[in-house]
């Protein structure tokens, strides 16, 4: 019995997608220690990732560019635990954040 092929103008499709997948990955990944995004997952308002934020030791740098969505200072080891609570933590390209907070 032979395993079902894939059309060979297929193939190149594939890898380019594994390549895209892995480029955006590499540049979304969280820095060790830094300015990165929380987002939550549920879509809610940002303002409830606050006392979680605060709580795990980062300050607050910005608003982030979604409703869901903050920018923190931080140390990412500290930041992980929030994904328990449907909250990733995602690298904070400059370019996608928003303004910067006074307080």
């Amino acid at each position: 019995m032979h395993a079902p092929t894939l059309p060979r103008s297929i193939v190149p499709i594939l890898q380019a997608s594994l390549v895209l997948i892995g480029v955006a990955a590499l540049a979304l990944w969280p820095p060790r220690e830094g300015a990165m995004m929380l987002v939550a997952l549920d879509g809610r308002d940002a303002g409830r990732l606050v006392g979680p934020a605060l709580d795990a030791g980062a300050a607050l740098a910005a608003r982030g560019p979604l409703s869901n969505t903050i920018v923190v200072t931080g140390v990412r080891r500290r930041l992980t635990p929030l994904a328990w609570h449907g909250v990733i933590l995602i690298a904070a390209p400059r370019g996608l954040c928003g303004a910067e907070t006074t307080a």
